[in-house]
């Protein structure tokens, strides 16, 4: 099993490296979007806005090598390219069942080369690809295509499909797995239907090897048993999720972080939704983060920016329209950008290290690149995170408000390595139950090998780096100015709430070169 390259229009597929430490996953994927990087501007071909010039550079979909295993915290996949939203790199992460589909299909993943000259399904079966027309599902949204996919391919199949958005080029289109599990933001979707691909689907039974069963079975118990009285993990596994929330002045945006007088985020579900509400389940993880409301998956972000955010007083509608279409709720409503992609619904000005990741981050503003600076702050923090930063070097609890390079560095760099490793940060270090030596005895238990969670983290950070170096993309992208002229206006705990320029630019650049330096 391992990761296979496929070229949709028969063009030759350079020789890239096979670096064993890799772990097959997003860093080994990285390595073919820098190749293309790297020819692209040797060719001239550079155009950081373009989707075509982001459909040019391959595209990964990739599992890594402890998907499949049916433990918790290891149901995720990434999608890898460039996106046409921010002209440089992209990665994007799913939970759900497609990880676990790449594996039975005998792989850990995809690369995608050239473009397809007509619409093409790709099937992964027995650790090789092919090549099906997709004419009669191109134009279908993604609940019938994958539908039509299913009824072909067998319900045990997993799909990956783009909806007509991505068909028809929209930036900010995503690509839906296993139904109800978006690899959103970053526009992948869009380059995805500009290779003339409609969808991958994973087709097979193969069962990945594990070193060591019964150490993936006992730390399976332990965070099932964790899971019950952990504080995040019961919330994200309770009713009504953790797509569901709301928060005080200055905490979420409202009409695009311009109104900080009152409370963003949607912090209830309308009873004849609620009534409907079913899981869109993890294989291996008993928390069930990813609640079905109005018929989508919901994760943490969309209620936020198209409530509140964009002025809606009942969004629930739009998240079906989304998942429908293939379009990423943040990307579609968001007006506030770094890097040309939107901003997502967590204030810099309240959480001001989050807001450095989002300037400094090779992918730019992500919620989930980085620990929330709340979560160790002394009146608002998760003390039974404080022992895992102490491993790191950090010194918590800090007030909120406090500029913390050296934290927010070694975060991103854990947070780096877990996406690295296919490892769920909803599940993991350092606030959720799979503590760091756990992550570590997990791959080691899965893979036969002990990984280095934050050296592995701070390679695939120093591969996106480099590939926006090679096309030209600036290294430290710019907050909008109302986050350093605006305070938060209402009272409450966040009130004046405000981002000090100066401070917040060298803490950036300190940042950049901790990082890449």
């Amino acid at each position: 099993m391992g990761l296979i390259t496929v070229s949709l229009d028969g063009s030759p597929i350079p020789d890239v490296p096979d670096v064993d430490g890799d772990y097959d996953g997003p860093v080994a994927a990285a390595r073919h979007t820098l190749a293309a990087a790297e020819r692209a501007v040797q060719d001239r071909v550079v155009d950081e806005r373009a989707l075509d010039a982001a459909a040019e550079a391959p595209l990964a979909i990739v599992a890594g090598t402890v998907a499949g295993a049916g433990a918790p915290g290891t149901a995720r996949c990434a999608a890898v390219g460039l996106s046409p939203l921010s002209g440089g790199v992209a990665e994007t992460r799913a939970e759900g069942p497609y990880a676990a589909g790449l594996r039975k299909a005998g792989v850990t993943g995809i690369v995608l080369y050239g473009r397809a000259p007509h619409p093409v399904c790709i099937v992964v079966t027995k650790g090789a690809a092919r090549l099906e027309p997709a004419a009669d599902i191109w134009g279908l949204t993604t609940g019938p295509a994958t539908d039509r996919l299913l009824e072909r391919y067998g319900a045990d199949a997993a799909v990956a499909v783009i909806g007509p958005a991505g068909e028809r080029g929209v930036p900010y289109a995503s690509i839906i797995t296993c139904r109800h599990h978006p690899l959103p933001r970053l526009g992948l979707g869009a380059v995805l239907g500009r290779k003339n691909v409609k969808a991958v689907v994973c087709v097979g039974d193969a069962v990945p090897p594990v070193a060591d069963p019964a150490t993936v079975a006992t730390i399976a118990a332990e965070y099932a048993e964790a899971s019950r009285t952990d504080g995040l993990s019961t919330w994200q596994q309770g009713m009504p999720g953790f797509g569901v929330w709301s928060g005080e002045p200055g905490y979420a945006p409202v009409a695009q972080f311009t109104d900080t007088s009152r409370g963003g985020g949607v912090g209830t579900v309308p009873e004849e939704i609620a009534r409907g509400a079913t899981v869109a389940a993890c294989p291996g993880c008993p928390t069930d983060c990813i609640k079905v409301y109005a018929g989508a998956g919901l994760h943490q972000e969309a209620l936020a920016i198209l409530g509140p955010n964009r002025g809606d007083p009942n969004p629930w509608p739009q998240l079906s329209v989304h998942e429908q279409q293939g379009t990423d709720p943040v990307d579609a409503a968001g007006t506030l950008k770094v890097r040309g992609v939107a901003i997502p619904p967590f204030d810099p000005r309240v959480q001001p290290n989050l807001g450095l990741a989002y300037v400094v981050a090779p992918i730019g503003p992500r919620y989930d690149i980085v620990e929330h600076d709340l979560d160790f702050d002394p009146a608002e923090g998760i003390p039974s995170a404080y022992s895992e930063l102490a491993q790191l070097g950090v010194r918590v609890p800090r007030p909120r408000g406090e500029l913390d390079v050296h934290r927010t560095a070694q975060l991103m760099r854990l947070w780096s390595g877990l996406d690295a490793l296919g490892v769920c940060v909803f599940a993991a270090t350092p606030t959720r139950p799979l503590s760091l030596r756990r992550v570590t005895d997990l791959v080691e238990a899965v893979t036969g090998r002990r990984p280095d969670v934050l050296a592995l983290g701070a390679t695939r950070l120093r591969l996106q780096y480099e590939i926006n170096a090679g096309l030209g993309v600036e290294r430290i992208g710019t907050l909008p100015d109302l986050f350093f002229t605006e305070p938060v206006r209402a009272g409450g705990r966040y009130a004046g709430a405000v981002l000090d320029r100066d401070a917040f630019t060298a803490a950036a650049q300190d940042l950049h070169d901790h990082l890449f330096s």
